[in-house]
């Protein structure tokens, strides 16, 4: 707005009739004013008609704003010989070294300028009651300090057609106070994560209370939808007139679509004609127009998209605009194909993604959401095929939607030559999707081959609850024989081991020293080794729990047969466990039963039977 004239002026220039037209050129509206009153102070020699037709010929040449000059009355033109005096005395003071060494005359000097200043302010003061104003649209007026400010409010209105009616003294100022700034910050936070609550979970009226209701609540930026409380653009009732805001933000970011634009940019926009919005308003303005328009606007952070608007954003916004950028989504028909088979990956692979709204922003959202979900491990393994590789490169290093769907999926996936028709875009998003469920699967597969190796050396058949139940068991009989910290810790986590990846996750974590988050392929394939010593292990303990008192889970048998005259006989020893002893009885009472059958053999034939079937048993192994 206007720097309405003042009693005492903190800062006064002063110009030669001639340098009229120059003042007003230099007093041009910037940073959101809209003009400028200039004082015409008439020198010695002046006449009131060369007065006035300097005024006129000023008024004349302002560009893109109407000045309001005045001219004081006759008796208040001593303000330049006033003026001339104290330039004088000042450049006494500055350029005299004699005045250094004589503390008298220096005060002398000192209280001349103190005079001469105070009465060139109170002529100013008198000069600017008594000034007659002229602007395009008015003619000579005597205006004392409440018409000079409406004054300046009706040159508002019309060099700022389109500002928004916005009563707000905290923030509808260029530089609001630190406790406006913190109750801001307050609300920045509140309208990131408590959108879908009515009033933004805000209790009463504090100091951020007090800013929804005038800056959302009743500008109509945050109301309730068909989804919920949602932040959404300026309806047509549009109560404060932020429509021209709106329209002004699209323009400049659809006009610019081939490039990101910082906020700063954005806000110089608001500053100027016809909207004039003052700076202290631009961050919470700004982030309901990024939260209603999140169809269409991306948002940037250091150069690098994020694929959700935070808390974090909108304050780094807040304090340095330059360092937050927006882009607008665009597409063509063979975009949209593609977004659309994209879509349709990214619902089927994520069940908490439904995509309602099948726009760009939110398809590559989703995309880089399933890559964020996925554990460290598989961010860094080579183990994968040459397309997971290379969509996991791409996701990594996305920063920019229309760049990630349009431009690098198309021409890293379709089939050469095709990327533009519908076969190049049906391939590429196969492609696609393969490589998505290949990277989703990763890390169970390990996982999973890394249990299946484990129970093949701890001799548990399959990974079934009874099987695993006797496996507790048996680790629960063994558990505090070792004196090996590492090999008790492994028989504790046996002994609680239910088969999820978090009970795989602990062993092979015990087995490397490291976290999951950590892992590399070689700490997987350590992992391997050492868990089949552990288990080696562990399976001899069993054979020796009943030194300890411990009922036998295991039992070492060894089987020695030596015939025919061979130096060496075959020798074999193993292990069976109590879970195997019914299909051992089994067997035994069968091959009982047949030997039953048969009459003749004495005991003496039926041992060495017996011995030459296990002789040729150990001799086919």
């Amino acid at each position: 707005g206007f720097n309405a004239a003042v009693p005492r002026p903190s800062r006064v220039v002063v110009r030669g009739l001639g340098q009229l037209a120059d003042a007003v050129g230099a007093h041009a509206p910037r940073d959101g004013s809209a003009g400028a009153f200039i004082l015409a102070l008439p020198i010695d020699g002046d006449s009131p008609s060369d007065v006035e037709r300097y005024v006129v010929n000023a008024i004349s040449t302002a560009e893109g704003y109407d000045p309001a000059v005045g001219v004081p009355d006759q008796e208040a033109w001593t303000v330049s010989g006033l003026a001339r005096d104290l330039v004088a005395l000042e450049h006494v003071r500055s350029n005299t070294p004699i005045l250094h060494g004589d503390q008298v005359a220096r005060l002398e000097v000192e209280g001349r300028i103190t005079a001469v200043r105070e009465q060139l302010e109170y002529e100013l003061g008198r000069a600017l009651q008594s000034a007659w104003w002229r602007t395009r649209t008015h003619q000579a007026l005597r205006l004392d300090q409440s018409r000079l400010n409406l004054l300046a409010s009706e040159l508002s209105d019309d060099h700022f057609t389109d500002a928004p009616h916005i009563r707000n003294e905290l923030l509808n100022r260029l530089k609001p106070s630190s406790n406006a700034v913190a109750a801001q910050n307050m609300l920045l936070t509140r309208m990131v994560l408590n959108e879908g609550e009515e009033r933004l979970g805000i209790d009463g009226y504090p100091a951020e209370g007090g800013l929804f209701v005038s800056l959302l609540e009743g500008t109509n930026l945050y109301r309730l939808t068909r989804h919920g409380w949602r932040f959404a653009s300026p309806d047509s009732s549009d109560p404060q007139n932020l429509s021209p805001a709106w329209a002004a933000a699209e323009e400049l970011l659809a006009r610019s679509a081939k490039r990101t634009v910082s906020v700063s940019e954005l806000w110089a926009k608001w500053r100027e004609p016809p909207l004039g919005i003052k700076d202290g308003l631009m961050p919470i303005l700004t982030a309901a127009f990024v939260l209603s328009m999140r169809q269409q606007v991306a948002l940037y952070r250091d150069g690098v998209f994020q694929s959700r608007v935070t808390d974090v954003d909108l304050h780094v916004m807040a304090r340095s605009p330059g360092d937050v950028h927006l882009r607008w989504m665009v597409l063509s028909e063979s975009n949209r194909d593609l977004l659309s088979d994209l879509a349709a990956l990214v619902r089927a692979l994520d069940d908490t993604n439904d995509l309602a709204d099948l726009e760009p922003l939110d398809v590559a959202r989703g995309l880089v959401r399933l890559y964020d979900q996925l554990p460290n491990w598989s961010r860094r393994t080579q183990r994968l095929s040459a397309d997971a590789r290379l969509l996991r490169q791409l996701l990594k290093r996305a920063n920019d939607p229309n760049k990630l769907l349009f431009d690098d999926i198309p021409r890293s996936f379709a089939q050469e030559g095709a990327i533009g028709d519908s076969s190049g875009i049906s391939h590429a998003a196969r492609r696609v999707g393969g490589g998505l469920r290949e990277l989703g699967a990763a890390y169970p597969a390990m996982l999973h081959r890394q249990q299946e190796a484990l129970l093949a050396e701890l001799q548990v058949p399959n990974a079934s609850d009874p099987m695993l139940a006797e496996l507790r068991a048996r680790a629960e009989n063994v558990r505090g024989l070792s004196a090996d910290h590492r090999q008790e810790a492994f028989t504790v986590r046996l002994a609680q081991f239910r088969g999820t990846e978090a009970d795989v996750e602990g062993l092979i974590s015990l087995a490397v020293s490291k976290p999951p988050s950590n892992w590399s392929d070689t700490d997987v394939d350590a992992a391997e080794l050492e868990l089949a010593e552990l288990a080696r292990v562990f399976v001899r303990r069993e054979v020796f729990a009943h030194v300890k008192g411990r009922a036998d889970k295991r039992h070492a048998i060894a089987v020695i047969v030596g015939m025919n005259g061979r130096a060496t006989p075959l020798h074999r020893e193993f292990d069976v466990l109590d879970y195997e002893q019914p299909a051992i009885d089994g067997l035994a009472d069968r091959i009982d039963r047949f030997l039953a059958g048969y009459d003749g053999p004495s005991e003496r034939l039926v041992l060495a039977a017996l011995a030459e079937l296990s002789a040729r048993r150990i001799r086919a192994d």
